[in-house]
Parts: C-alpha cells; structure tokens; sequence
C-alpha cells in the first residue's frame, strides 16, 4: 500500500485536531476542502479512513464514491445524529440539503465540505441549477448565491480551509495539544438534559393530565431537544397506565424517530400519518405532532376538531420549513378554536453546545435567521415616503443589510420559506425582485417570473394533451393541460411567486402598489398576462379579487405544501390575454357545479362560496322550478326532491345575493354545501353546529327564502 501524501497526512492531523477540539468543547467544527474533484475527494477518504467507526454520512450528487448517498438522501437524517458528515459540492450545491445535513450533525461532530476552488465556484455549471431554470433554459453557473455563499465561507473565522492551490506549509497547522473531552450534558432524575426541555417535559405532562382543548405548541431551533422532551413525557404517560393510548404523527416515521426512540416500545404508542388521522380518526388520549412546520396547516387545524388533548413540536427555522411561518398562520386556528393553547419555547441547544460555529454558519450563510426589521405602527401621513422599485440582483447579492430583510419577510410571511428560495431569488432565470421601501428599508417585496411564450404548436400541443409539462412554466401548463385552454403556452405572462408585507404596515396598500408596478411593467414589455396560484383560502380570494383579478382555474386535488386546493387567478395586459381570461373564467363558471358535487364535495364550504361569488353565474331557471322550491323553503318538501332545482337556484342567484347582503355569509356557505356540494346533512351537523338533521334542514329551508325573495341578477 502506497503511504499517503504528504497533503493528505496534513489534512488528516488537521481533521483529528478539529475532532478532538469539538469534543472538547461539544461544538461542531468545519474543514473547507476546495480544489479539483478528485483531489478533494481522495482527501476526504483519507480523513475517512483516519477516524473509523464514526456514525458517518458522505452526501454527494456524483456517483462517487460508492458510499456517497445522493444530496436528495438528507431528508431522511433528520431524526439522526452523525458524527462525520462529508458534503461533496462538486456535483453541485443544493440549499435544503446542506441545511438538514447539518443539523443532524452532533456535538463534538465534524463538517467536511467539499468545494471547487472558491474563486470559480460561482462561474461553473452546477447541476443543481436545474431546479431553478425554465425551460428550455439549461442548468447555469453557480452565480450570485454561490458567489455569496464562497464569500460568506471565505470570511468565517471558525471555518479551516485546505486549498489546493497553496502548499501544505501555508495550511492552517493543527493546535497542541488537543483539548481533552468534555462530558455531555448530565440528564436529570426524569431524563432532561436542560431546564429548557424539563420545562417541555412538564408542559406536555400538563396538557395530558389538564384540562381538555389545550394543546400546547413547543418552538426552538434545531438540536435543541424538542423531538426527545415529547418522547421522555410520552414514556412516562405510558409507564403511569396500561390503557393510555398516545399517536405520534410527523411528516414521515423517519421524522418521528428521535420521538419514538426516546418513548421506547409500548402496546399503547403508535405512529399514524397526519391525513390517516383525519381520515380514520383513530382513538387517543394524546396526540403528538412533531415537525409540524412540514404538515400542511389545514391538516393541523382538522386535528384541533378531531381531538382534545395535542401538543405540536416546530422547528423555527428550517429546511423543513419555518416555524415563524407555521405558527404565524397556524395561531389563528388555534386562537379560533382553542383559545387556551400554549406556547413553550426552548432556548438551550442540547445536540451540541453553545454559540456553535456551525450553527452560526448556517444562520449566515442560508439566511435561516433572517429577520425583519422593528417598525412602529405607522401614523397619519407616515407613508407618504415609501417607494416602490424593481431590485437590481447583483446589488441585492452584495447587500446583506436589504437580502437580510426581504428574505426575513418572505420567511415570516409564507408558511414554508426554504434555503432554495434564496437561490430562486437570486439566480432564477426571468425571476425579478420588486420591494417597498420607507426611509431606505425594505417593508414589502414583491417576487414575480416570467413564463409563457412557447412558440413551438407541437409543444403546445403535447402540453393540451398532458404528455409535456416543461419545467418552470407553471400558469401556462395548467391553464393549457387543466383549464383546457390550447392558447395559453403561448402568451407571455408574468407569474407572482411569492408576495410579502411588513405586519406593522399591512392593511395600508403596499402590497396593491406592488402589483399596479408589476401590471405597469408588464405592459411596458408587451406581456399578456400577469397571474398567481395559491392555495385557496376565501381571504386570499377575497384578496386577489380586491385587486381586479380573475379566477381562471382550481385544481381538483390538495396541495401537498399548503394542504389547499391550488387556483390561478389571472388580470389581462393585452387584448390577446383579455380574451384568454375572460374564457378561462366563463369555462370555470360553466364547470364549477360538476366540480362542486364531485372531486371538490370536500372543500370547505366557505371557500367554495368564494369561488362561487367570484365566477359569472349560471343560468337561472328558478322560474319554472318555482314551486318546487316554494314548497321546500316554506312548507314541508323534502331536501332530496328539490336539490335540482336548489341547485339551479343557488348556482344562479348565490353571488348576487351575498353581494347585495340579501343573505348571510354562514346562510350561503351551508347553501353551497348542500345544493353543490351535496354533502348530506349528517355531515354538516358539526360544521353547522345546529342542534340535529331538523334544525339544520330549517336553516337550509330559511337559506332558500332568503335567495327566492332577492331579485335575480346577470353581470
């Protein structure tokens, strides 16, 4: 055997020296390999081989190593602990991985990462920009993300860097001697391992043992022992009574691990996915919810009706998604439903040790900490200094004071910001970044990306027929393969990705300002269409309707990411996307009541209404179906005969009526859900809250009135 280079017996003293300095002090140290491919790659096998047994992972998107998983395999560290992690960036760099990667790495762990040389490294091809880049775009260069990210890397002070270009004798020299280990933290009698999870600990206790319809939310960054606090309460739960029954639920059992592992094997502790929860609604005296940023709100707020005792465990930043997020828009279900829910925070890092290097890289480095700023409620007149303008990428790369902030509002405001939005920020081709400013700090931000103008008919055509979905054109597709519209790849639109407004500033028009520029803009360029898609909520609907945009289409099914039913709406910039919306919407109309009965019967009432109000009416044929329904609404006809006729009734007077305030907003959303919905009366009693099938067919008769006695109506 060959004896190893005199670089590689460098780079290995230098990797047992970091070793030995981590378990000193129970942190995490880094060791920045740049250089050639294979060059970094024989180094790492060296450091490898130098520090055997270690609980190891080698993430990588090339095919070597044979042991290298690919950068995709990170989500299923999360519950894991790794001593040894080795991130190759040579097959390129993805955000989302390196964030979970890392957090899985311990105390006294290591991080060997893998880089070309940091000065190239943003000019070259990197596979990963795949995901960024619409077709027929090729994968790009690193670009400004890489640019920033070799530069957030270059100036860290904790980070040890090996390049290849200089020689060993300018590398960083290992200290001596190493410092000798210290102990992890001491668990007290009841298995805590900080006063911060003991506090946890007891809190979860307090919600099983309490008072019913309280659940409690436990928030706190990565590693700090939140996943094992639910564990150690829920084998104590358990060693108290044979009969408790606990069901631990989590994006995926691979989430649930550390949870699990802690709680111990028990006859009365099962894990059940979130929607097997709703949907078979098993018995339980507690439910746990861990990683609850990663599960769709609305499947967490259909859990506060199915049970009464809930503790919910969020990451607050994350890959996984945010927790600010989560329990921004998830506060109001529990504000709504359980008033006396609880909040415990967890401080205290357990997985390693205070102000770890690591974890400050990347908080820096994938803005996992952005914030906004602190702004005080404006007063009368205190907009009258805000501007709007469309942000230059290359000066946002290089000004981390406003990349900071307008990062920090997305994070805040949308449920599951993640270190790859960065990236579509930054590098995204056709992406443009617009933001509010007052008194030079951004206060609302606007992300939009160009779509359409697919010349090819034969692409065209294979996207009607649904046999192409080209990357990155996402309004143009659904609108063509879903809304049957064969025109649509044709047009050039400009889709809004994400939009964000300072919370103190909300309500004050920031985010309508943002729009006219983008519309303003649009049609400066000769565009056609600018539109969004969303998970449909009837605020957001209510939202994007205020602002003179159209409903274009629904999707049939929920999104995995908000647990919504996604809708496009559309606002025209020339007279070929005129035509287009006003077809899309009339088409919508003419479909909405077969979607309404079949595969959208389980939308919330109150959001299908707002798709109801916001769509032409149908035909009103309420005159010849008069008595029929005369006879429902005022005397004793059955709800089963006159459902064609109520049907018609509320498909073409509905919207008129609400408008007008001729019926009441719950009147008309338990008229959708019966008449178009057909969703039989045994279900609705506990959404209603009527008292019985009697009261409910009542207030459904006293519905019907209200829409017989308002005059009919046709836009």
């Amino acid at each position: 055997m060959p004896s190893p280079s005199p670089q590689a017996t460098a780079i290995v003293a230098l990797a047992r020296a970091l070793r030995a300095e981590a378990l000193g002090c129970r942190q995490r140290r880094m060791l920045l390999v740049s250089g050639e491919v294979g060059w970094c790659e024989r180094q790492a096998l060296a450091v490898l081989a130098a520090l055997p047994g270690l609980a190891t992972t080698w993430l990588s998107a090339r095919a070597s190593p044979p042991q290298a998983e690919p950068l995709g395999a990170a989500r299923k560290l999360l519950g894991r602990e790794l001593a040894l992690l080795v991130y190759d960036a040579h097959g390129g760099f993805d955000p989302d991985a390196f964030g979970a990667a890392t957090g899985a790495l311990i105390g006294g762990g290591l991080l060997l990462l893998l880089t070309p040389p940091l000065a190239d490294w943003s000019t070259l091809t990197d596979p990963q920009t795949a995901r960024l880049a619409p077709w027929p775009h090729p994968p790009q260069p690193g670009g400004r993300f890489i640019a920033r990210l070799a530069r957030v890397l270059a100036s860290d002070p904790a980070l040890v860097h090996i390049d290849q270009s200089q020689p060993p004798a300018h590398w960083p020299q290992p200290d001596t001697p190493a410092p000798a280990p210290a102990l992890a933290p001491t668990a007290d009698a009841e298995g805590a391992a900080s006063a911060d999870q003991a506090r946890a600990i007891a809190a979860v206790l307090r919600v099983a043992r309490g008072r019913a319809h309280r659940p409690l939310v436990l928030s706190a960054h990565r590693g700090r022992g939140k996943s094992t606090a639910l564990g150690i309460a829920a084998r104590r739960l358990l060693a108290e009574a044979e009969d408790y029954r606990i069901l631990v639920t989590a994006p995926n059992r691979g989430a649930a691990a550390t949870l699990l592992g802690h709680a111990g094997r028990h006859p009365g502790l099962d894990f059940v996915a979130p929607a097997d929860l709703l949907d078979r609604h098993p018995a339980a005296d507690l439910v746990l919810v861990d990683e609850a940023a990663a599960i769709p709100a609305p499947l967490l707020e259909g859990l506060l009706h199915r049970y009464r005792r809930l503790v919910f465990a969020a990451t607050v930043h994350g890959y996984e998604g945010t927790g600010r997020g989560f329990a921004l828009r998830f506060r109001d279900a529990l504000e709504r439903h359980t008033p006396g829910w609880r909040l415990e925070r967890l401080e205290q890092p357990i997985r390693w040790a205070a102000h770890d290097p690591l974890e400050a890289l990347g908080f820096r480095a994938l803005l996992l900490d952005a914030a906004i700023p602190a702004i005080d409620p404006p007063t009368s007149g205190g907009l009258a200094g805000i501007t709007c303008e469309r942000l230059d990428r290359d000066t946002l790369a290089a000004d981390e004071a406003t990349l900071g902030a307008l990062f920090g509002l997305l994070v805040q405001a949308h449920y599951q910001t993640r270190p790859a939005d960065l990236r579509m920020l930054l590098d995204g081709p056709g992406v443009r970044v617009y933001a509010c400013r007052l008194a030079g700090r951004v206060v609302a931000t606007l992300i939009a990306s160009a779509e359409g103008g697919i010349d090819d008919p034969a692409l065209r055509a294979a996207i009607f027929e649904g046999r192409r979905r080209p990357r990155g054109h996402l309004l143009p597709q659904t609108l063509s393969a879903h809304a049957g519209l064969a025109e649509a790849p044709a047009l050039r639109a400009l889709r809004v990705v994400r939009i964000a407004t300072h919370p103190a500033l909300r309500r004050h028009g920031l985010g309508t300002r943002l729009l006219t520029t983008l519309q303003t803009a649009a049609r400066a360029e000769g565009l056609d269409l600018v539109g969004t898609s969303f998970g449909a909520t009837p605020e957001l609907l209510a939202f994007w309707r205020g602002q003179g945009w159209r409903l274009a289409q629904i999707g049939t099914s929920r999104n995995a990411a908000s647990g919504e039913h996604a809708v496009v709406l559309l606002a025209a910039c020339s007279a070929a996307g005129e035509r287009l919306v006003i077809r899309a919407e009339r088409r919508l109309g003419a479909r909405i009541g077969v979607l309404l009965a079949g595969p959208l019967c389980a939308l919330a009432p109150g959001t299908a209404l707002a798709l109801l109000t916001a769509l032409p009416p149908g035909a009103d044929n309420s005159a010849e179906d008069g008595a029929e329904l005369m006879a429902f609404a005022t005397a004793h006809r059955t709800l089963e005969a006159s459902l064609a006729p109520l049907a018609a009734l509320v498909r073409a007077r509905l919207a008129a009526a609400l408008r007008a305030g001729r019926i009441e907003p719950n009147a008309a959303s338990l008229l959708v859900a019966v008449a178009l919905q057909l969703r039989p009366p045994a279900r609705l009693i506990e959404y209603d809250r009527a008292s019985g099938r009697e009261a409910l067919i009542e207030r459904v008769r006293d519905a019907a009135a209200q829409l017989l006695d308002s005059t009919p109506h046709t836009r």
